[in-house]
């Protein structure tokens, strides 16, 4: 049975008018202008009687004329389109296949097509039937189409099933809300009883009626998940399953729904064979799941046949870090997925780490040869031995020797979310406040990242009571907090500033690359050895909004990072950095320059005793699983930074993405010291107890501790909750987290 790849986006190609001019009654989905989510038009019957006229004329090399030049194509879908269009489509053989005198496996026998060797394709059958579906012979009679039954599910047999196809798309990008930790409005779409009863406003899947559906309606619109939106072959993947009736598992298509490929006579070795041929001569019938097409109406050229042919190293690492990743120390449990938890012990003496001379290397879970981080790369926690993340997890009870106090609930949880969170020497807190994240926030605010709804207030975390005082009101977004000598220094939407003690809010730049409804701008903030550093997200997703692999594979890696992963900014899709000195006296965006390069979009920034950068970068949503999306946490080392590096961009590290997503690793990329499981969504970040504790927003919520398990870096999750978006480190050395709905908890270590 033919099953189209689930992650190519249909390109549909404007055969209309050809079917219109041989008499076929067939209506099309669409020109590629259109919306490729708009719904799917229901055919009308093809006439079955016979077009006597003349092929299409032939050009010199035998291709329909004006159209010698060959566009690449996707799938069986593309195909039937480019034979209606009257051109012949190309495919490239995957494995060495018999060719046989008709569709179906009871033919005889004529011969072999090669694996890696080209066949033109003339014609499209459906297994054991005497007409195709599309044809380059005009003289054919056409098999009949069911008007009851959609045009893409006759061309290739492709059914949708929740458990197969839709609740792994469920459970990387939507289980955050409505998962089995968190259902806001009592809706969890992660288990197909519970996603069909609805949610408390009622139904939100109508079986058979896309449009009447409000989980396909929010989907279409890019509303949900929050996360980011989904890719264009996950929208339609949900969108056919509920069109289909939304059934629970596939459909069992019949042997006959395979598809069979007519190919050239002359694109295979013929063989001595038996078997009566019909007088008009062989037809020569491969299975189509035995190629993958390439182009259209003339042979690939040699550079879209490199992009066909694997051509760099695989990307083995997630199975690196699901397998391979097997420390000693560490239970059997917290091994089996040791990229999403985090192994570590607690060392409750921090001064003692901070005295220390560096930790020693701690190499990223990835295959050799990769570059090995720089000096000093690691952390001296060993692990706790905790399990795995499981939603079966206590909700916000600390594990592995930590306690958790609650403050301020009666003041902020519901009503606000917290967004970042810094501490001043004497102990008073200072938070970010913005919308909830969860419930139903205002889609003004939450959206958009200018909307002048925003905090800052300040609690004394020493005094135990609810009381706090605003000192900022009406701003932009704010996702990065710092204390430095005396200022709190601000990061939010498009802009940095500082706020004096005891003074008002002072603008130091602005111009950075904003995309108010992705939540990305400019993020974190941090100050160490004289620099300011900001983590500048992207305002493009580098997956769904642009080419990933360059058609020029030795484009420089800074072009792609500016132009496809942060829209041409310069200060986005980086870590930058300003010297404060020069930053205060300047007090414009000029006074930055990129640290670190090649994120999608950087968030937390954490400073350690040793003076290193620690930053979580949350990756590209929707990518397939075999691939790195982006989800890590990246070291950035000042001391081993080169001097030609400062103010020189191309001389600056590269951290992989958007180019890591076609797999093909480069030697010059540092590596991340604990690469993540893709739409895990690291989040805030800081140093404590002698290590990184990080927080994570989608897979896997909760709080995270990094440990060093054999010269490998892991870690574990120490508390279930969600979201977490806000952490840093109190002066007593105890943590404090701030939720988006509004939580602000103290975590200590040394509790039973």
């Amino acid at each position: 049975m033919i099953k189209s790849h689930p992650f190519f986006t249909r390109v549909r190609l404007p055969w209309r008018e050809m079917l219109i001019w041989v008499g076929l009654l067939l209506v099309t989905a669409g020109c590629a202008t259109q919306s490729p989510f708009a719904p799917l038009p229901t055919p009308t019957p093809v006439a079955t009687q016979l077009f006597l006229g003349p092929p299409p004329p032939l050009g010199p090399e035998g291709v329909g004329a004006g159209l010698g030049e060959p566009r690449s194509i996707a799938d069986m879908v593309d195909a039937f389109a480019c034979l209606a269009d009257g051109q012949p489509a190309y495919a490239l053989m995957q494995n060495n296949a018999s060719v046989l005198s008709m569709p179906s496996a009871d033919g005889c026998t004529l011969g072999n097509a090669a694996s890696g060797s080209l066949v033109r394709i003339e014609g499209i059958y459906r297994e054991g039937d005497s007409a195709p579906l599309v044809t380059l012979d005009r003289r054919q009679k056409l098999a009949t189409f069911d008007a009851e039954i959609s045009f893409e599910a006759q061309i290739i047999a492709d059914p949708v099933g929740y458990v197969e196809d839709i609740n792994p798309i469920f459970e990387r990008t939507c289980a955050s809300c409505h998962g089995s930790a968190v259902q806001t409005l009592n809706l969890k779409v992660t288990d197909y009883d519970a996603l069909m009863a609805g949610s408390l406003r009622g139904d939100v899947v109508i079986p058979g009626d896309p449009q009447a559906s409000k989980l396909w309606t929010v989907i279409a619109a890019g509303t949900m998940p929050l996360i980011g939106e989904l890719a264009p072959e996950h929208k339609r993947l949900v969108r056919d399953w509920i069109a289909a009736g939304a059934p629970r598992t596939r459909p069992v298509a019949p042997e006959t729904d395979s598809l069979w490929l007519q190919i050239s006579a002359v694109d295979f070795t013929a063989t001595n064979n038996n078997c009566t041929v019909a007088d008009n001569g062989p037809h020569t019938f491969i299975r189509a799941e035995l190629t993958k097409i390439a182009s259209c109406a003339a042979a690939p050229t040699a550079d879209q046949l490199a992009q066909l042919r694997p051509s760099a190293r695989p990307n083995t690492q997630i199975a690196s870090l699901q397998s391979d990743v097997t420390p000693a120390d560490v239970s059997s449990a917290a091994a089996a997925d040791v990229t999403a938890s985090a192994e570590s012990e607690i060392e409750t003496d921090a001064a003692e780490a901070t005295a220390s001379a560096a930790p020693p290397p701690v190499q990223a879970a990835a295959p050799a040869p990769r570059p090995a981080a720089g000096s000093g790369a690691g952390v001296q926690a060993a692990p706790l031995g905790l399990a795995a993340p499981s939603d079966s997890d206590a909700w916000m009870i600390a594990r592995g020797g930590f306690c958790v106090e609650p403050r301020l609930q009666s003041k902020l949880e519901r009503t606000y979310g917290i967004t970042s969170l810094a501490f001043a020497p004497d102990g008073r807190l200072f938070i970010a406040l913005d919308s909830p994240s969860t419930g139903d926030g205002d889609p003004n605010i939450l959206f958009d990242a200018f909307h002048p709804s925003r905090s800052i207030v300040v609690y004394n975390s020493n005094s135990g009571d609810d009381f706090f005082e605003q000192i900022l009101g009406e701003s932009g977004r704010i996702t990065g907090l710092t204390w430095y000598n005396g200022s709190l220094y601000i990061s939010r939407a498009g802009e940095v500033g500082r706020i004096l003690d005891g003074g008002s809010y002072e603008r130091l730049a602005s111009g950075f690359a904003v995309n108010g409804r992705l939540f990305h701008a400019n993020n974190g903030i941090a100050v160490s050895g004289g620099w300011l550093y900001v983590s500048a997200g992207g305002v493009l997703d580098g997956y769904s909004d642009g080419i990933i692999n360059p058609a020029d594979g030795n484009l420089p890696a800074e072009t792609i990072a500016v132009n496809m992963a942060s829209g041409g900014n310069v200060h986005g899709s980086r870590l930058v950095r300003a010297r404060l000195d020069q930053l205060l006296t300047q007090r414009s965006i000029g006074a930055f320059q990129t640290a670190a390069r090649g994120f999608r979009n950087p968030y937390g920034i954490a400073a350690d005793p040793f003076g290193r950068i620690w930053v979580t970068d949350n990756g590209a949503t929707n990518v397939a699983e075999e691939y790195l999306a982006g989800d890590k946490i990246n070291l950035f080392e000042p001391a081993a930074l080169p001097p030609e590096a400062i103010g020189n961009e191309s001389a600056t590290p590269f951290y992989g993405f958007p180019i890591a997503l076609s797999g093909a690793w480069k030697d010059w990329w540092t590596p991340a010291v604990l690469p993540l499981l893709n739409t895990t969504a690291p989040t805030g970040i800081t140093w404590a107890y002698g290590t990184v504790f990080f927080a994570q927003y989608g897979r896997n919520p909760g709080l995270y501790r990094m440990s060093n398990s054999g010269g490998q870096a892991i870690a574990e999750r120490v508390l279930l909750g969600w979201p977490i978006q806000a952490v840093t480190t109190a002066p007593d050395g105890a943590i404090w987290i701030g939720t988006g709905n509004g939580g602000l908890y103290r975590v200590a270590a040394g509790c039973n």
